[in-house]
């Protein structure tokens, strides 16, 4: 599960549109032929040494079925983590791990930003 999960970029709700869907694997590989397979993937096609899969419908189901099962110490939840104006979905298992993992991807843009700055310009919330 946990693969068809980062394919689907660790989304709230599975059954939704997520905004990526491709996992890559070596094309040689044992997990290549696993993937192939599997009910829960469809091939995109292979690129150099690379295969690409997407995770079907059944994928989704049984990503669904998996996250409803889990304890809710363990599930991540959507909270809404708002800087400068701007706000985005984060899962996360509390509001400190939303808030530092927003920090984590702003960070890629503005190298000078401080976690300090960040926690003081910013807002968290369950979305």
């Amino acid at each position: 599960m946990d693969r068809i999960d980062h394919a689907l970029g660790r989304p709230i709700w599975p059954l939704r549109e997520t905004y990526r869907n491709h996992y890559a694997t070596d094309a040689t590989g044992a997990l290549a032929i696993d993937l192939a397979y599997s009910a829960h993937w469809e091939s995109l096609g292979q690129s150099g040494s690379m295969a690409f899969f997407a995770v079907t419908v059944t994928g989704r189901k049984a990503l669904a079925d998996y996250l409803d099962s889990m304890d809710a110490t363990q599930r991540h939840r959507a909270y809404l983590v708002t800087y400068e104006g701007h706000s985005r979905i984060v899962p996360a298992k509390s509001r400190a791990n939303a808030r530092y993992s927003e920090f984590l991807t702003i960070r890629d843009c503005f190298s000078e930003l401080t976690f300090g700055e960040f926690i003081r310009a910013s807002s968290v919330r369950q979305a």
